[in-house]
């Protein structure tokens, strides 16, 4: 075993055993969004799942299932990369487990009018969970972003599995043109989902011009804060931001939420969800 996992393994372990007197910490704080974001990882942590949720995520996996067994090929080159991977390869190294989905859900499912972005659409299973928790919900809408043509034409097909087209729109391209595209339309968005980039400078680029298209309260789930000595720097500095009142480490993603009628800042939290 590594010197980085036992590490990982001593934090995990100890984050574990304090979690109820952390659990009462954040309780503390009465804060709706923090109650809300705490809501979403008992039910998960604790498998408090009614039947129509778990349907929900039955339809989700089935769907990582077949993209398994997918053999087709995708290119890369509109990064200028001579590369080409299958489908079931990608699927078994980048979409985020089951566990942390159906966290996101409820996230989803606990706001009641979300609009959602999400930078780094993959195969869209993540988006299919987002998209099954805001099915029923009038006022909202679903923003992914992703550059590779093909994983755009899967993902589409999927979602529109789930809901009409009206509610979702797969933005397809480079995020250095798609991104700027995107700040224009001036969407306020209360839950964005940040997993496209694992490098400390967009990521905080991303953070940081984001703040201004969000409207108040909202919610910011950075994937794999983590992942590399880059992405713990990233997050470190997230924590520390002005406007920012609560965050949540959860070894694999951090939660950051920014509420405008909240006078605490940077208070920041430690729980455990999975491995």
């Amino acid at each position: 075993m590594t010197v980085k996992r036992i590490k990982k393994h001593f934090l995990i372990v100890s984050r574990r055993l304090n979690q109820k007197a952390e659990l009462r910490r954040i309780a503390k704080h009465q804060n709706q969004t923090l109650e809300k974001v705490l809501t979403s990882f008992l039910t998960v942590k604790y498998r408090k799942i009614d039947h129509e949720d778990q349907s929900a995520f039955e339809h989700c996996e089935n769907y990582r299932s077949t993209l398994f067994d997918d053999k087709t090929e995708v290119s890369y080159d509109i990064f200028g990369i001579d590369k080409t991977a299958r489908v079931m390869e990608i699927c078994k190294n980048a979409p985020s487990s089951k566990r942390w989905c159906e966290f996101l859900y409820f996230i989803i499912k606990n706001t009641s009018a979300p609009i959602c972005l999400e930078i780094g659409t993959n195969l869209g299973v993540s988006g299919s969970y987002i998209l099954e928790a805001m099915k029923h919900k009038e006022a909202s809408k679903f923003v992914t972003m992703e550059g590779l043509p093909q994983l755009c034409t899967i993902s589409s097909k999927q979602f529109s599995s789930i809901v009409p087209a009206s509610k979702f729109e797969v933005k397809q391209g480079l995020y250095d043109k798609t991104f700027p595209e995107l700040l224009k339309e001036n969407v306020n968005f209360n839950i964005l989902f940040i997993d496209g980039n694992h490098k400390k400078k967009p990521t905080l680029e991303y953070f940081e011009q984001l703040k201004s298209n969000v409207s108040s309260p909202a919610i910011f789930i950075f994937d794999d804060i983590n992942w590399s000595d880059e992405m713990k720097e990233a997050w470190e500095i997230i924590k520390k931001d002005p406007e920012v009142n609560y965050t949540l480490d959860l070894y694999e993603q951090g939660i950051v939420i920014i509420d405008k009628n909240e006078s605490e800042k940077n208070v920041d939290f430690s729980l455990h969800l999975a491995y």
